[in-house]
């Protein structure tokens, strides 16, 4: 039997990516692929945008390298179609649809009648089997967003068979590749970049970054130190051949004067600005992720996308990230170095995998046109049962009336709130952009306090501290030596007498900044001024610092007076101890 075919296409900002391939198996063969120049902008944050001009160029594309195949999957990728990773009980796959339908509502709090849903299995949560879940990851994809893909495929006079979202696409191809470890997998495009974690063949992680390698081209279209360039594929070849990208650029910029640097040097400074923003946003969600992750360490990055080829590229980010970086070139169960002798594969990742297992958003859709198929095929074949039926409807209209009489008016009642309720959700539509930004960023914050608070220490209070010391000493204690860490401090003083000492001691316990139980006395020696004959007390405080943030409770006066006799006592007896 001959295998089925379906085109696969990405749109881009500037390129379409075009990969005729086979649909849905398990041998995985690639027979063409193609890039098409947009012209103008046709596509923007995943809606698409046809034009006249644009259909004609596919067209003409397809017919050039003589594609008949009659099916399409589109693989998309946009910051408009919502994801949520969820946990639903342990039924068994056929019913999974139906358990995340049932949810929806509460996964994507939005008029759903709006939206097309599709989920992909992450993995099991749980041991035994009874206490076993699935965690999903579950999107939503606004139905005018897919409009303009239906509106191109009937243009092109194309069926489509499916559309897939990136991040599953991309999975396909490398989740026999990551089959053992922790894997970081990182498509870099023109204006984003899709940065994703892959732990023994499951998906486990998938951000978006908003940064791509668009403003790296255009300073390259804007220099001459590599000839000239004047479209965004010459530019990506310029990227690819030359020593564009240099990590050490940015290193040895200061020593070398501004008069003495050449229009190359220059050239590559420029770039290097340029790719640090798509760097550190690429870095920012590595640590976010590995912040999280627990167990094993992240084994290596591979990077793919038409950004990956760029010579330099991998360096810098494995400088950056301090982890290996490797192009993906070749991925297990795929010939890929057969395929694209000639030209880069990282370009068409997200085209090839699209036909494997797509997401398919448009699933719900297809099962009504093929229930309604079905059901106009099942009337005009078959035994002629219109009489019993017109009998049996008689009967059943009569009892329907009298069961529906009582309920009627609130059934109206409540189809009125539903059709409210659902207004109402469709108003609110607008906000799923600002939360998600908001979980965005309540993420980034709750990353930075806590990378802040493995940095806090005592000493950065010391000047407080010794701002208590000099207030509430004795005034004849005389300081001879302390030092400080992040856990104790110690301190070596002179008094004239025990009782002096234990006053100290007393006072030192009331410090909101010690812990009272640790302050000690280390050491106490009696010296006598062979002069004068009078006798002094030279003895040693060690004392634990509090935890950072800790704040003393409130007590009353009894209380704390009571504290403070016993203190007092403590203290007195700690040096009497020493002393002897």
């Amino acid at each position: 039997m001959a295998s089925k075919k379906a085109v696969a296409i990405e749109i881009g900002y500037s390129l379409t990516k075009i990969c005729e391939v086979d649909y849905k198996t398990k041998a995985h063969k690639i027979y063409k692929s193609f890039t098409v120049p947009n012209g103008a902008e046709v596509i923007n944050d995943g809606a698409l945008m046809v034009s006249p001009e644009y259909v004609e160029n596919l067209q003409r594309a397809l017919a050039a390298n003589h594609v008949k195949t009659k099916q399409v999957v589109f693989t998309i990728t946009s910051s408009r179609i919502a994801s949520r990773e969820v946990t639903i009980p342990y039924v068994k796959e056929n019913r999974i649809a139906d358990v995340v339908n049932a949810n929806a509502t509460d996964y994507f709090p939005v008029d759903l009648s709006q939206y097309q849903l599709a989920y992909t299995i992450l993995g099991t949560i749980g041991e035994t089997k009874g206490a076993q879940q699935y965690k999903l990851l579950v999107m939503a994809v606004p139905s005018a967003l897919l409009t303009g893909y239906y509106d191109l495929a009937k243009a092109l006079k194309l069926e489509v068979a499916a559309i897939d979202y990136a991040s599953n696409s991309i999975f396909q191809v490398v989740k026999d590749e990551c089959a053992k470890g922790k894997h970081i997998v990182v498509k870099i495009d023109e204006r984003s970049s899709l940065v994703m974690a892959v732990e023994n063949s499951v998906l486990t992680f998938t951000r978006s970054v908003s940064y791509g390698f668009d403003e790296i081209m255009e300073t390259v279209m804007n220099t001459l130190c590599w000839g000239e360039v004047s479209n965004v594929e010459q530019a990506i070849r310029v990227l690819q051949r030359n020593d564009c990208i240099v990590p050490e650029t940015g290193e040895d910029s200061e020593s070398v004067g501004a008069g003495e640097k050449s229009a190359k040097d220059r050239a590559q400074e420029d770039v290097f600005d340029a790719v640090m923003p798509l760097i550190n946003g690429i870095t920012r969600v590595i640590d976010y992720y590995a912040s999280r992750a627990s167990g094993v360490a992240i084994e290596r990055i591979l990077i793919t996308g038409a950004g990956a080829d760029f010579k330099g590229m991998a360096q810098m980010l494995a400088r950056e990230t301090n982890m290996p970086v490797t192009v993906l070139k070749e991925a297990a169960g795929w010939n890929l170095m057969r395929n694209f002798k000639n030209e880069c594969f990282s370009e068409y990742i997200a085209c090839v995998g699209a036909a494997v297992a797509p997401l398919d958003f448009k699933r719900e859709a297809e099962k009504r046109g093929k229930d309604k198929k079905a059901k106009k095929e099942g009337t005009s074949q078959g035994t002629n049962w219109a009489p019993l039926a017109y009998t049996i409807f008689g009967v059943g209209l009569v009892a329907a009336a009298a069961l529906a009489a009582v309920p009627l008016i609130s059934y109206a009642q409540l189809t009125k709130t539903n059709m409210e309720l659902k207004a109402q959700a469709g108003s609110l539509e607008d906000i799923i952009p600002i939360y998600n930004e908001f979980v965005e960023t309540q993420t980034r914050y709750t990353m930075t306090e806590a990378m802040y608070r493995t940095t806090e220490s005592r000493n950065e209070e010391l000047e407080e501290f010794l701002g208590e010391l000099e207030d509430k000493l004795p005034s004849n204690v005389n300081v001879i030596s302390l030092t400080s860490d992040q856990y104790q401090v110690t301190i070596n003083m002179r008094v004239q007498t025990k009782d002096d000492a234990g006053e100290t001691v007393e006072q030192m316990r009331s410090f909101h900044s010690l812990i009272p139980e640790m302050v000690t006395v280390t050491s106490l020696v009696e010296e006598e001024n062979e002069e004068s004959g009078e006798s002094t007390i030279n003895f040693t405080v060690t004392a634990a610092y509090q935890v950072v943030g800790y704040e003393p409770e409130e007590t009353d006066g009894t209380e704390t007076e009571g504290m403070e006799n016993d203190g007092t006592d403590a203290a007195a007896g700690d040096a009497a101890v020493t002393a002897e």
